[in-house]
């Protein structure tokens, strides 16, 4: 997911967007705790970001349908944005404002390329979403995606993410 989180970042600063791509490996020997690594990780930065990005790939679960989109010549990752409520925190995520911007960048997606994205996805979880207005999660198709595929995706997210952010 490095590789591809470089390709998105590459394409965004490309529109004009500033971009800090933190490749901190947060997972380490314990998955369960990643959350709290990573928040550490935020909270080292002075300034607070216009969008925070948590890229993902997901776990095939039979039956989820289609991993992939071929369209216009070109085969695609299916994209989907996640969003945490934070049921079980006392600072719970900016959860409207977040839920908000993934719907809009969803329909955006799928305006441009219809069928990359999924249907937005809510979880009870926060994923460090309070950290910052507008915070998403984003699953960059799974594990039985190729590489290709999760990179070809990155060109219509950093599109619609420069146009909805406004980078110049």
């Amino acid at each position: 997911m490095v590789r591809v989180g470089e390709e998105l970042a590459k394409l965004l600063r490309a529109q004009g967007c500033e971009v800090v791509h933190d490749t901190t490996d947060h997972e380490l020997d314990d998955l369960s705790t990643a959350y709290v690594r990573s928040e550490e990780t935020l909270l080292t930065y002075e300034e607070p970001f216009d969008l925070y990005i948590d890229l993902h790939r997901d776990a095939y679960v039979e039956g989820m349908g289609e991993n992939a989109l071929h369209a216009d010549g070109v085969d695609y990752a299916k994209l989907m944005m996640l969003i945490g409520r934070g049921d079980n925190f006392q600072v719970k995520p900016h959860f409207e404002e977040n839920y908000a911007f993934a719907r809009a960048l969803t329909d955006a997606l799928n305006e441009g390329t219809p069928g990359i994205c999924r249907d937005v996805l809510v979880k009870t979880n926060r994923y460090n979403q309070h950290i910052g207005v507008y915070s998403i999660l984003v699953e960059v198709g799974n594990n039985r995606n190729t590489l290709t595929e999760a990179l070809n995706s990155m060109r219509p997210l950093s599109e619609v993410i420069a146009e909805l952010m406004t980078c110049e």
